[in-house]
C-alpha cells in the first residue's frame, strides 16, 4: 500500500550545517558540525539529490512539498548550490506543488541572489529580534558588534525585489519586557510574524567539552537531570506577557490583515483545526532534520548523536522517517498526569518536549496558561 495522497512532512535541510557568520548568544544550532562531525563545509551534490528525489517520493502525491533551507546561515551555501536544487526539484518533481523556504540572517543577501528567489517563488524568513537596541543584544558578528545595520539592509534589497518574506523573532529576556515596541516595529515591516521562545540550560561539563554549546534537552534518550538556565532564556511569566500584549496590539491594529502564528495556531485550535505548529499539535516526529552529510536526525532541535536516524545515502528517507514514530509519540505519552487534567491542554498539548525541564512539566506552562487565558477571554 502507498504513502496517504495528501501525506505530509516538515523536513529542515541543513545545506552548511551550523556554518555562520554571526555569533548570535543564544544559537541552539551553532558548532553542529563539529559535534556531529558531518565532515564536510557544504551539502554535496550527491547528498542534495538524494534528498529531494526521496523527499519527493515520501510526501503523498497532493501535497504540497516544502524544501525548507535552515543553518546556521543557509545563504553560505551559494547562489549555485540553489540553482542546482531547482534544476533537481524540476527534474524530480514532474510537476508537483513544490515550495522552497529559507530561513536567514538576511545579512549575507545581494541582488542576485534576491532576484532568484524572486524568479523561483522562494519564501524567506528573516530572524530579527525587534528595533536595534533588541536586536543587538543578543544578535551579534564574529567581531561583536551588532547586527542590526546590514538585516535591514537585507530587508529592503528583499524588499526592492519583491520577495515574499516574513519575520522570525526570538522572545527572549530583553525584549520580553519591550512587547508592544517590538510588535508595532514588526508590523511595519511585514504581514506575517512568527515569535520563537528561547529557552537553553547550561551544559555540563561533558557536554561542553564534547563541543555542546548547551544542555541536551529531555527526550526519549535523554537523562532528567536540571541544569541552570541561560541568563538570556525568557521567563515563563514574562513570555506570557509579551504574547498578551502582542495579541491585544494585533487585535486593536491588524486583525484581519496581518498574521502572528502563534496566535493563528491558537484560533485554529480553539475551532479544532489541526496545527501547522509542532509545537502545539498532539504529536510531533514528522519534523526531521537533514544534515550537510546526509544524516537524518529526529529533529533539528534534537540534533545529537542520539536521535540521529541513519544516512539518506544508505537508507531510504521515507524509511528513516518512519523509524521516527516513537519519538513523535512520545510528545503525548510522555504527559504528566496534571497536564491531562489541564483546561488548556487542546490549545498546548504539552509544547514542545525540549522544554520539559520541570519533571515532565513545561518551563513555560505558566506562561502559556496566561496568555491562553487572555486569548478567550477576548474572542
Amino acid at each position: 500500500m502507498g504513502a496517504h495522497p495528501d501525506r505530509t512532512y516538515a523536513m529542515l535541510a541543513k545545506p552548511v550545517s551550523g556554518a555562520c557568520n554571526l555569533r548570535c548568544a543564544y544559537c541552539y544550532y551553532a558548532g553542529k558540525e563539529r559535534l556531529l562531525q558531518t565532515g564536510t563545509s557544504r551539502m554535496s551534490d550527491e547528498v542534495l539529490a538524494a534528498y529531494i528525489r526521496q523527499s519527493l517520493t515520501m510526501h503523498g502525491r497532493n501535497a504540497t512539498v516544502e524544501f525548507a533551507w535552515h543553518g546556521g546561515e543557509p545563504t553560505l551555501a551559494g547562489i549555485d548550490f540553489y540553482r542546482k536544487a531547482v534544476r533537481l526539484e524540476e527534474q524530480y518533481g514532474q510537476g508537483r506543488k513544490i515550495v522552497n523556504t529559507l530561513q536567514t540572517n538576511a545579512t549575507c543577501l545581494s541582488d542576485e541572489l534576491c532576484r532568484f528567489f524572486k524568479e523561483h517563488g522562494f519564501l524567506i524568513g528573516v530572524s530579527i529580534d525587534g528595533p536595534e537596541d533588541c536586536h543587538n543584544a543578543y544578535r551579534r558578528g564574529a567581531d561583536g558588534a551588532g547586527s542590526f545595520a546590514d538585516t535591514m539592509r537585507g530587508i529592503e534589497l528583499l524588499k526592492k525585489h519583491g520577495v515574499s518574506f516574513n519575520t522570525l523573532t526570538t522572545v527572549n529576556r530583553v525584549n520580553e519586557e519591550h512587547a508592544a515596541r517590538v510588535y508595532g516595529f514588526l508590523r511595519e515591516l511585514t504581514d506575517w510574524m512568527q515569535f520563537l521562545p528561547v529557552v537553553e540550560s547550561e551544559a555540563a561539563e561533558y557536554e561542553g567539552s564534547a563541543g555542546q554549546l548547551f544542555a541536551e534537552p529531555p527526550g526519549i534518550h535523554g537523562l532528567k537531570i536540571r541544569h541552570p538556565l541561560t541568563p538570556f532564556s525568557v521567563t515563563p511569566e514574562g513570555y506570557g506577557k509579551f504574547l498578551c500584549t502582542v495579541f491585544d496590539e494585533w487585535k486593536k491594529r491588524d486583525e484581519g490583515h496581518k498574521h502572528v502564528q502563534i496566535i493563528d495556531v491558537t484560533l485554529g485550535n480553539l475551532q479544532g483545526i489541526p496545527s501547522s505548529l509542532c509545537v502545539h499539535h498532539p504529536l510531533c516526529g514528522h519534523s526531521g532534520c537533514v544534515e550537510a552529510n546526509g544524516d537524518v536526525y529526529a529533529c533539528d532541535r534534537y540534533a545529537f548523536p542520539a536521535y540521529r536516524l541513519g544516512n539518506l545515502l544508505e537508507t531510504d528517507l521515507g524509511i528513516l522517517m518512519e523509524r521516527n514514530r516513537q519519538f513523535g509519540m512520545h510528545k503525548t505519552y510522555g504527559l504528566p498526569e496534571t497536564c491531562l487534567d489541564c483546561p488548556w491542554i487542546r490549545l498546548c498539548f504539552g509544547g514542545c518536549p525540549k522544554d520539559r525541564l520541570q519533571g515532565d512539566r513545561n518551563y513555560l506552562c505558566d506562561g502559556l496558561r496566561i496568555f491562553f487565558r487572555h486569548l478567550t477571554e477576548c474572542v
